[in-house]
């Protein structure tokens, strides 16, 4: 009877045992659904608040200057130095309002867009230079620049291929300005060898 008694608490305990067991395992992988559902959530909130950074992100990087096309004379810059920087306002403008990426290819597009606009100004141009220069030029070269991104002014190495040559914001043949400027230069040495002599 005894005997009974005690294999009857034994499997009491067993099933106790088998049912904290068979609790513990439920609880656990209840709170490892939980933890997955919320590992799930964290990095889905997180890739979406990234994917939203992400999306922003490049809208700050989009903050870049747009693509600008400028024109500049040979007087302006320094042909041997290309990171030398042109002095003064450019003789033509354009800015393009349209923005490229900051790579090489971006560049490219820039320099072929700016090209494509600066060349519709080619047929006036010489009227368009010199009224806008402020000063005489005698035989220089335009050249096309452009920005793409950073305020900085690229030398494109494309050039007209004419010479302009500017007098009181007005065009003038370049022959006859050689011709004034040679005239003033014999008289201003007649000038000074008959100061001399004095």
């Amino acid at each position: 009877m005894g005997f009974k008694i005690r294999a009857v608490v034994i499997i009491i305990k067993v099933i106790v045992v088998l049912m904290l067991i068979e609790s513990i395992i439920v609880t656990s992988s209840a709170q490892k659904r939980m933890r997955s559902r919320k590992t799930k959530q964290v990095p889905t909130d997180v890739n979406e608040s990234q994917m939203g950074q992400s999306t922003s992100s490049p809208i700050k990087n989009e903050e870049h200057l747009p693509c600008s096309c400028a024109i500049f004379l040979t007087g302006q810059f320094n042909r041997h130095n290309r990171t030398e920087p042109p002095r003064g306002n450019p003789a033509i403008q354009v800015e393009l309002m349209q923005n490229y990426s900051c790579t090489s290819t971006g560049k490219k597009q820039c320099s072929s867009r700016c090209l494509d606009t600066i060349m519709k100004h080619l047929p006036n141009s010489p009227a368009l230079i010199c009224g806008t220069i402020g000063r005489d030029c005698f035989r220089e070269r335009a050249y096309l620049f452009y920005q793409n991104c950073s305020p900085r002014w690229i030398n494109s190495n494309l050039s007209a291929g004419r010479e302009f040559c500017c007098q009181n914001d007005r065009p003038v043949r370049c022959s006859k300005m050689a011709t004034l400027l040679r005239q003033s230069l014999l008289t201003r040495n007649g000038t000074l060898e008959s100061n001399e002599e004095y």
